[in-house]
């Protein structure tokens, strides 16, 4: 995996999360799983993908939870993950965003 990012650093309550993986792959391959999670567990998006031999690019979005009590969230930074897998090879990427209220 090239690349795994959010459109900005700092989110607010209920705005919406956008994600990029850039994966690179030195052939054509079907069947490959892209896992996104964090957030406590509240992002949580399994992606199945054909990619084409070079750079592809996978797009998540996602609606953040309000920050709040009743949300379940405090605010902070967020550890988010991705997983990339074919086969028996796994690579893996880490973010970080900021949530506020």
């Amino acid at each position: 995996m090239k690349n795994f990012s959010a459109d900005k650093e700092v989110y607010h309550s209920s705005e919406v999360l956008n994600l990029t993986v850039i994966v690179y792959s030195n052939s054509n391959i079907e069947n490959a799983t892209a896992i996104v999670n964090g957030i406590n567990g509240r992002l949580n998006e399994k992606r199945v993908l054909n990619l084409n031999n070079g750079i592809n690019e996978v797009y998540f979005t996602y609606k953040l939870p309000r920050c709040n009590v009743c949300g379940g969230i405090s605010a902070g930074d967020y550890n988010l993950s991705c997983e990339v897998t074919y086969e028996n090879i796994t690579i893996n990427n880490f973010t970080v965003i900021n949530i506020q209220q």
